[in-house]
């Protein structure tokens, strides 16, 4: 793996986001004698353990850190002197956090993206409070360069049954949140084929004003906006838009009738 030597690779985790990619079986295809937690084994996630996180304490003679290319964008690596059920149980209390109106969220750490705007986003004390026996985070951008995240020394382990004890601060939210828009902007303008950051941030808002919140249905709304500009406008378009009772996806299809079969005026 890039930039760590035998000594550190002997304290090295791998945590694969097992949304994104099939772990135990990249796992098991490149290791003989891996050691494996399924972060949501035992926990009330356990319902979806096909897709769990899985920490990974790689054998000394692994082959996965030579497979640094199939994992990069779907995992990150930790680095720890603590035993895997000690890392495990700290990650586990991690899963979800609580917002600050006290409501709680799943927190996807293990997905390199999101690791990198948190890290980026928390103090020195936080990141170490976070962290726990997790002494430095290793994860990858789109580009293959290498972010290290050290702590300055091991915080509090928290266990399992600690879920939901990180609380989220407003900054932090917002850090994950603008990375999550423009990511989202970019993908749009690939779709549309559109490279015009200023158009492409004028229809995300317009889609919101009216109510449009998932990717798909803003997605569509823009395409419906590109390709018919000005009918949008027509009082037809207009009192459908208006139906706030009436879910997205409906709104949007009787858009899309109206407007291929054309709009009264």
């Amino acid at each position: 793996m890039t930039d760590l030597d035998h000594t550190t690779i002997q304290d090295a985790y791998l945590l694969l986001d097992g949304a994104a990619l099939d772990a135990p079986r990249f796992v098991y295809e490149h290791d003989d004698q891996p050691e494996v937690e399924y972060l949501y084994l035992g926990t009330p996630h356990h319902g979806a353990i096909e897709v769990s996180p899985c920490l990974v304490k790689p054998s000394l003679s692994s082959r996965i850190w030579q497979e640094q290319a199939q994992w990069q964008g779907h995992a990150v690596a930790l680095i720890s002197g603590a035993e895997l059920d000690v890392v495990a149980g700290h990650l586990r209390s991690l899963l979800s956090v609580q917002l600050p109106d006290g409501a709680f969220s799943y927190l996807r750490f293990y997905s390199p993206k999101q690791l990198q705007r948190l890290m980026g986003a928390f103090s020195d004390l936080e990141l170490t409070r976070f962290s726990g026996p997790v002494g430095e985070w290793l994860a990858f951008d789109l580009d293959g360069c290498l972010h290290r995240f050290a702590t300055d020394g091991p915080g509090e382990y928290r266990e399992s049954s600690d879920e939901g004890w990180f609380v989220l601060a407003e900054q932090h939210i917002e850090a994950l949140s603008i990375g999550a828009k423009d990511e989202f902007t970019g993908r749009l303008g690939k779709y549309l084929g559109v490279d015009d950051r200023a158009l492409l941030d004028g229809l995300i808002r317009e889609a919101n004003a009216h109510g449009f919140r998932t990717e798909k249905d803003v997605s569509r709304y823009a395409e419906l906006s590109l390709v018919h500009g000005e009918r949008l406008n027509s009082a037809e378009i207009e009192e459908i838009l208006s139906k706030s009772n009436t879910l997205a996806s409906a709104r949007l299809s009787e858009m899309d009738k109206r407007l291929a079969y054309g709009v009264a005026s």
